[in-house]
């Protein structure tokens, strides 16, 4: 079935990478209505990071995690390339900054802030690496 952006992406991958379009935006709008820091504020950055944090746990969950698996035989068979140590990079950032974000939903510790910035440069960087992929295998 093809895709919705006239690549070589089928349509899960297309519908993905619109998920992820989404939840960055939601992350950029979840930093601005935090100021100025009233209460209402900070429960309102909280719901929106809640909502992101599950819909990256649902694309994992449904199509990077099966993804990873499906062609994580091809990639041990061509370690030589570039893609197979971009690919356990992305997935061990992305990995790292979905847990610091569930648990920084549940549970405050230590410098809060400090956290939240280092998760969000983790999944940024991610991010970035992901859309790279999307490029590289499916425009390029």
């Amino acid at each position: 079935m093809p895709g919705l952006f006239g690549t070589r992406a089928e349509i899960l991958p297309d519908l993905n990478l619109l998920l992820q379009i989404i939840i960055l935006i939601i992350l950029f709008v979840a930093v601005r209505v935090v100021r100025p820091r009233t209460q209402v504020s900070l429960q309102r950055h909280g719901r929106f990071m809640t909502i992101a944090v599950v819909l990256n746990a649902i694309s994992i969950l449904l199509v990077m995690g099966p993804s990873l698996a499906k062609n994580f035989d091809y990639a041990l068979a061509e370690p030589s390339t570039i893609g197979f140590p971009l690919t356990l990079i992305h997935h061990s950032l992305g990995i790292i900054a979905e847990i610091l974000g569930a648990v920084l939903i549940f549970k405050k510790f230590g410098n809060v802030r400090m956290w939240m910035r280092l998760t969000f440069i983790l999944w940024l960087i991610s991010w970035v690496l992901g859309i790279y992929f999307y490029l590289f295998y499916y425009v390029l």
